[in-house]
């Protein structure tokens, strides 16, 4: 576990209550947390919003991006509830509002966790469900595949999959996105999530028996 916060009390107060638990490491900014995410195996990152060179979102770009398997949570004071909304958006795991208490902090990563380990096990009965509800449109289908191969801009993914009307391209955007299958960065590129992988292998073997 890596947790990445600059006020010094906050980082040492949070060390001493996972410790016991976990492997933590430690960084005061997003460069330090870069550099240690490029040479260890990290789980869960905690991280506050606000960080000297860098942000907690722009940490969180760069895990969804570069570690897939790896949950973030995101620490933000009560001013910054904007910023915390953004985090989900970009694929936070999960957001712990400022000041927060000992059950805040262990609920999140514990909540994280297990949903972590239901992804290991394969999709969810729920979301199993949903999943093969958004892909019964074969532009879904096609979005995913396009996407698979990496992040592209919304006017790449229209080209890419041939349609004529961009405004349908759209919708089954944003359908995708709130099944969890797709998240939206700053720079407003189009990515795959963990979850949206699985539905690419789901669907390659469902549909390849169906002739689709």
């Amino acid at each position: 576990m890596l947790v990445v916060e600059d006020e010094p009390i906050t980082l040492s107060a949070l060390e001493r209550l996972l410790s016991p638990e976990y492997r933590v490491l430690t960084a005061r900014e997003a460069k330090e947390a870069l550099a240690l995410l490029k040479r260890e195996k990290v789980d869960v990152v905690v991280a506050d919003l606000r960080l000297p060179r860098g942000s907690g979102l722009e940490l969180l770009e760069w895990v969804r991006h570069n570690l897939p398997g790896t949950e973030v949570i995101i620490i933000t004071g009560y001013s910054s509830i904007k910023g915390a909304v953004d985090a989900m958006r970009l694929g936070a795991s999960d957001y712990i509002p400022k000041p927060f208490s000992v059950e805040d902090i262990q609920g999140a990563i514990q909540r994280v966790l297990e949903k972590r380990e239901e992804r290991r096990e394969g999709i969810g009965e729920e979301e199993f469900e949903e999943v093969l509800k958004a892909l019964l449109h074969p532009m879904r289908r096609k979005i995913l595949r396009v996407l698979n191969s990496g992040a592209l801009t919304f006017t790449a993914i229209w080209k890419a999959t041939g349609a004529r009307d961009p405004t349908s391209v759209n919708f089954h955007l944003k359908r995708l996105k709130k099944t969890g299958m797709l998240v939206q960065d700053r720079s407003k590129l189009y990515r795959i999530t963990p979850l949206g992988r699985e539905a690419v292998v789901l669907m390659d073997s469902i549909w390849k028996l169906r002739g689709s």
